[in-house]
């Protein structure tokens, strides 16, 4: 799958890298949420890590780019 840029030690890949770990952390806030009942917070915590990851891929692709 070509995400516009080649994973590996650049630029691109840490700036992908580091919006993926943050994704990674509210993933796991959603989990703590979903253990606790509170469906709210779980579906607003993984939209918030699905956000934040494919913003970390858009602009990986930007920063590829230039």
């Amino acid at each position: 799958m070509d995400i516009g840029f080649d994973l590996g030690v650049n630029v691109p890949s840490g700036v992908f890298a580091l919006h993926a770990v943050i994704a990674v952390v509210f993933l796991g806030l959603a989990g703590v949420n979903g253990a606790n009942g509170e469906l709210i917070g779980l579906g607003l915590y993984l939209a918030m890590a699905g956000m934040i990851g494919l913003v970390g891929l858009m602009a990986g692709r930007i920063v590829a780019r230039r």
